[in-house]
């Protein structure tokens, strides 16, 4: 096999990007995904890493570092995409060779988790497992309401009766208080996307120009709400509002529901949370909604744990602060925590929480899978629901530490799925 050479891109490497990508999927010219990808290369040359033959480019994978929120505290998690191999090379290993690097790219890189949706049987070689895919499925078709049937423009009417309006959302005025309406839904909320909020950024001094599926709720002057779609409102894709203003989230969701009744859509999905503190809002505007956790399948959404050791550093302020408030804030002792192939030590004592540390004979071991681990440390599974090994020679207050670090939360959708 010829020696291979692996980078990151560059500026220059952008046709060939492309071109690896649109001929290992066989994509159609000028199709909506042939003029997306040719963006994404142009954009995020950078962001490829490049497998590369006596100086052709013969694959690619894009990396996307992004922090998230797990409590107080950051971790960082890098999707992988795009992952291409020109069609003469496939078979061959140059893919395995491509994903190799891309994992050490990873660990180099102070990722501590990465997320992909692709072939199950190919990517678990890398590591990578099964992880839920969390949807609302919002059925736009009539509704059967007794002996009558109500047509689909009778139920997905525009938003009537609330205190503020609909509107397009424009750049020039809109941008700053959108990233703080961000802050306000997802603060503290585990698996939410980190994002910066500058008060006194400087905005676009050109409105934008309209666009149906990018809107705002406006009551008093005052923006409450945004949300943006794609494909005719199929998608929902980025939805924020204040949670203190839930007509705001009525008012976009029945407005763009709306435009995609009148556009012919049968169906729209979003990733909003599962959360007790916004369906109900959906179910109190009698706006019908489906929950799907999609599990598993040849083609799944995949995560693994890069490195557990750096993501329980960085999370140990966050665990620190959930046993002192607990009723074992004052145990002392060893827990290792890991799956297959990572374990780590922590030491608990005078209110703090040292990771990475040598395990005496007695510490305490809390064993699962990668998949149960990763629910663990976002609060999509409590320690009481999870399945683990050994389970019952865990002391009962070493049990009541995990159980304080490990509880249910208020958990995003999106990121990781």
């Amino acid at each position: 096999m010829q020696r291979f050479h692996f980078r990151s891109g560059v500026a220059d490497d952008t046709e060939a990007i492309f071109e690896v990508m649109v001929r290992a999927f066989h994509v159609e010219e000028n199709s909506d995904r042939w003029h997306s990808w040719h963006k994404l290369a142009v954009r995020d040359a950078g962001r490829f890493r490049v497998l590369e033959v006596e100086g052709r480019v013969l694959g690619v994978a894009i990396i996307k570092p992004e922090r998230l929120c797990v409590g107080s505290c950051e971790i960082v998690k890098a999707d992988v995409g795009e992952v291409s191999v020109l069609p003469q090379f496939q078979g061959k290993g140059y893919g395995s060779a491509l994903m190799r690097d891309v994992i050490q790219w990873m660990r180099d890189n102070d990722c501590d988790m990465s997320r992909l949706g692709g072939s199950a049987i190919f990517y678990r070689r890398f590591g990578y497992v099964p992880f839920p895919r969390r949807s609302v499925v919002f059925p736009i078709e009539p509704v059967h309401a007794g002996a009558d049937i109500v047509s689909v423009e009778e139920v997905f009417r525009p938003p009537e009766g609330l205190p503020g309006e609909v509107r397009p959302y424009d750049a020039s005025r809109d941008a700053v208080r959108k990233d703080e309406l961000h802050q306000l839904l997802h603060r503290g909320r585990s698996g939410s996307i980190v994002r910066d909020f500058h008060p006194n950024a400087r905005l676009p001094s050109r409105p934008s120009s309209p666009d149906p599926l990018r809107i705002v709720y406006e009551a008093d002057g005052i923006v409450e709400g945004y949300l943006s779609a794609g494909d005719d409102g199929r998608s929902i894709g980025d939805v924020a509002f204040n949670p203190a203003c839930p007509d705001a989230f009525v008012g976009l969701m029945k407005q763009i529901l709306h435009v995609a009744a009148e556009r012919g859509v049968d169906s729209a999905t979003s990733c909003l949370p599962f959360d007790a503190s916004i369906l109900p809002i959906l179910s109190g505007a009698n706006i019908a909604f489906t929950l799907i956790e999609r599990q598993g399948g040849r083609a799944s959404n995949m995560i693994q744990i890069v490195q557990l050791a750096s993501l329980l550093s960085k999370m140990a302020p966050e665990l620190e602060s959930r046993l002192r408030s607990s009723s074992v804030a004052d145990w002392r002792g060893e827990i290792e925590v890991g799956f297959e192939s990572q374990r780590v030590g922590l030491r608990v004592g005078n209110g703090s929480v040292t990771t990475n540390v040598p395990l005496g004979d007695g510490a305490f071991r809390m064993q699962t899978d990668q998949g149960t681990l990763m629910k663990l440390l976002l609060g999509i599974l409590s320690f009481e629901e999870a399945p683990t090994a050994d389970r019952e020679s865990i002391h009962p207050s070493a049990a009541a530490v995990l159980s304080a670090w490990f509880p249910r939360r208020h958990t995003a959708s999106g990121p990781w799925g």
